[in-house]
């Protein structure tokens, strides 16, 4: 008998790669800013995580990230590299798959409307997904305790009766932190070894 009827899966760097050299490399090419600058601006700046939060929409996002950047390109090439971000990882596919039957497949994930849109249409794998948690829906970013409450609550689940996986440590401690089981995920064998204590 399953422990664990829920389980809780990141997006990105775990059911689909993220190619940050792809995007940092076009969007630097195109910067009259320093390689370092456009990295930190991209990675941990502050615009990506207000639009990941909902902060702004799309548009919006595109025309201050740009700004701040010092780069002059069209909303869709800047839609196109944005997506550039985002590759396939179809190692896990099967996994969530097998995950299907018995389990309520749960998507929480710091996102903003521009990748999200992207990965439904092309990464059919968020199709087994029974609900989405999107950041920039709720209104909350991991690790925040309130993004974890928000989806316990919206559920109607104990955490005692859900599985989280994510790759960022400090997202998996937040969530062990209002006690869900979480793991850190560090590749496919690594997840199904993890996952069979709760078979």
């Amino acid at each position: 008998m399953d422990v664990a009827k829920t389980i809780i899966f990141d997006l990105g760097g775990v059911l689909v790669h993220l190619d940050w050299d792809q995007v940092c490399g076009a969007l630097e090419t195109l910067s009259t800013r320093g390689a370092g600058a456009v990295r930190a601006e991209l990675v941990n700046g502050p615009i990506v995580s207000e639009s990941m939060r909902g902060d702004f929409g799309a548009r919006e996002f595109q025309q201050r990230l740009c700004d701040r950047l010092e780069i002059e390109i069209s909303y869709e090439a800047f839609v196109e590299i944005w997506n550039g971000l985002l590759r396939p990882n179809q190692e896990i596919v099967p996994l969530v798959e097998g995950l299907k039957p018995g389990h309520k497949l749960v998507l929480a994930s710091n996102t903003d409307r521009i990748h999200f849109s992207y990965s439904f249409e092309h990464f059919p794998v968020l199709h087994q997904f029974d609900r989405h948690f999107l950041s920039y829906e709720m209104g909350l970013l991991k690790p925040e305790t309130a993004f974890f409450d928000h989806v316990l609550k919206a559920l109607n689940a104990a955490p005692g009766d859900c599985v989280f996986i994510d790759d960022r440590s400090d997202n998996v401690e937040a969530a062990r932190g209002v006690g869900i089981t979480s793991f850190r995920f560090e590749g496919v064998e690594r997840l199904q070894s993890d996952l069979k204590q709760f078979q």
